[in-house]
């Protein structure tokens, strides 16, 4: 009778535990869900989720992601004009914080159609990286870079892998010097590293968003060794939840992010893409201030120069949550 009553015990403890981990799957299975991922074939976590938040042309706004980020003054007067090409659903060039700011545009999915960013994405990115320091609406991280639109992705956020490479080897010949990658896949593609490779050797410096992918590990091209992988922050500086672990080489605002939208307005955005932004915008300003900013091709250099401005976040030196932690222009 003992022996059943301790078999009753373990199998009971097994049945109690079994339900914990069942509990667990659903709210992280529900918790994805709730955050509005959108489709995904080849490519995909686009992590989009915003409120419209009014128009606010009548006075410029200063992000908190700006002011947590871009500590030192900018050198408005800078003869280094950096090139920032932006893979993605393209953007609204017309916007009145974005006019002048595209001087090119390549539509990788359909080369003789326009291109237009019926997603809301691209626009976001774009805002953040380089919105003009004007009277109106907000101010980006790098207001002085030219960028580089190329759309790769549809109206739904999917993508094909030849899209992507067509799209990369259009940056290569326009010789720009960073390419901001705001999607990733979950599985390595061969032909996908292939093209990072070859971007890579050409001197462009590559910054990808890590994805938003909770507990999961860290998305393709984030994950590779010659890309620079970014996650997210909030304003407490704390991981947010949907930010992955793992090959992490720097955080950067990822929560309530106002940026520029694809109706000439202003949205609240959340996701490692507009996170990816920031550093991006970051990395720009210091090719900029750098008079030999080319030595940045290098990329063990710029990220032995990335680590030594950031402030570091999490457990001491670089971890797999925070990487080297939030990178600050100072």
């Amino acid at each position: 009778m003992k022996g059943v009553k301790t078999i009753l015990k373990k199998i009971i403890s097994v049945a109690l535990l079994l339900t914990i981990i069942l509990l667990i799957f659903f709210f992280l299975l529900n918790s994805s869900k709730s955050h509005n991922n959108p489709p995904k074939k080849e490519v995909g976590n686009l992590k989009i989720q915003q409120r419209e938040d009014g128009d606010l042309n009548y006075k410029q706004t200063i992000t908190w992601g700006v002011k947590d980020t871009v500590i030192k003054k900018i050198n408005s007067n800078t003869k280094n004009i950096i090139k920032v090409a932006i893979l993605d659903s393209g953007i609204n060039k017309n916007h009145p914080d974005l006019k002048g700011q595209v001087v090119k545009e390549f539509n990788a999915i359909n080369p003789q159609e326009p291109v237009i960013d019926k997603l809301n994405h691209g626009t976001a990115v774009a805002g953040i990286i380089a919105a003009k320091d004007n009277s109106i609406g907000i101010k980006g991280v790098a207001p002085n870079v030219k960028i580089y639109s190329v759309k790769v992705l549809n109206d739904n956020g999917e993508g094909t892998i030849d899209n992507i490479i067509r799209g990369i080897n259009w940056c290569i010949d326009q010789k720009v010097d960073i390419m901001n990658i705001s999607f990733g896949l979950k599985s390595n593609n061969p032909k996908l590293k292939s093209i990072i490779d070859k971007a890579r050797n050409s001197g462009i410096i590559i910054v990808a968003s890590s994805g938003n992918n909770y507990i999961r590990d860290v998305d393709y091209p984030a994950r590779y060794e010659n890309v620079i992988s970014v996650g997210s922050i909030n304003k407490e500086h704390q991981r947010v939840k949907f930010s992955p672990r793992g090959k992490i080489d720097f955080v950067a605002p990822g929560r309530g992010i106002l940026s520029t939208n694809n109706k000439n307005g202003y949205s609240l955005f959340e996701g490692t893409s507009y996170s990816a932004a920031f550093i991006t915008g970051l990395i720009a300003l210091y090719m900029t201030d750098n008079s030999e900013h080319k030595i940045y091709k290098n990329q063990d250099e710029l990220v032995r120069l990335l680590q030594d401005k950031s402030l570091d976040l999490g457990v001491k030196g670089k971890d797999n949550v925070y990487g080297y932690g939030l990178l600050q222009f100072k």
